[in-house]
């Protein structure tokens, strides 16, 4: 049997980041051309929903918040 392990904080920004290019990739691809018209605040949702599921896992953001 395998004991659970804490993921180190270089593994849990990896899957945090391939999420996240996953995402960006599967929008881009869904919205085609218009993709430019959207991408900033699709792009800063994206960001806020990756800082809200660390908060989560009890990460706290560097400005308190």
């Amino acid at each position: 049997m395998n004991a659970h392990r804490e993921e180190t904080t270089a593994e849990v920004w990896a899957t945090a980041e391939a999420w996240f290019k996953r995402q960006v990739a599967t929008l881009s691809a869904a919205l085609g051309p218009s993709w430019p018209e959207h991408r900033d605040w699709i792009v800063a949702y994206l960001r806020e929903e990756v800082r809200q599921r660390l908060i989560a896992r009890g990460w706290r953001p560097r400005d308190g918040s």
